[in-house]
């Protein structure tokens, strides 16, 4: 099993063991939404709150499970990438595959953790008093998650840049 799809899964655990936790922790009344300065516009019952999480979770793992699978079944064709003849012939087509398909499971990991750290943030605001987001942190969190995924992507695409020289 490659990186990326090791990763994917702990982080998924990570997302429901903090689901889990952060409910235990929580308020019975929550801010589920801040204004721009971070401070509380709409507030629901934590069961609310929680489902919203839950179901933005289950969307986000639909879509990466369709990511990471969707190399599977796309002819050559449709697969755009650096010198796709050489890495997608028959003879190197299921390495390569697996390799964007874990590519795939990796960048959903990172934005699950961005997503989660958005859900963290909104509930450690719940917990203090005065209630107030932490914009500055949420802004750390986009531009991380942004380049990290910015530098994965330049990294897969230098990868199959290169073609091995055969000796």
């Amino acid at each position: 099993m490659r990186f990326g799809r090791v990763f994917y899964a702990i982080v998924l655990f990570l997302c429901v063991f903090e689901l889990w936790r952060l409910w235990n922790i929580s308020p019975a009344e929550m801010a589920a939404h801040f204004n721009v300065q971070g401070n509380p516009d709409r507030f629901v019952p934590r069961a609310e709150f929680f489902s919203y999480q839950i179901k933005t979770l289950l969307v986000m793992v639909a879509i990466s499970l369709v990511a990471q699978l969707i190399f599977m079944v796309l002819p050559a064709g449709l697969i755009n990438m650096p010198n796709r003849d050489y890495w997608l012939a028959p003879a190197r087509r299921d390495e390569t595959v697996d390799r964007l398909s874990s590519f795939a499971a990796l960048m959903f990991g990172v934005i699950l953790l961005a997503v989660q750290a958005a859900f963290e943030l909104s509930v450690y605001a719940n917990l203090q008093t005065p209630i107030l987001f932490n914009a500055q942190w949420m802004f750390i969190v986009m531009i991380a998650s942004f380049s990290v995924i910015g530098l994965m992507l330049v990294s897969l695409v230098a990868s199959f840049s290169k073609i091995p020289s055969q000796n």
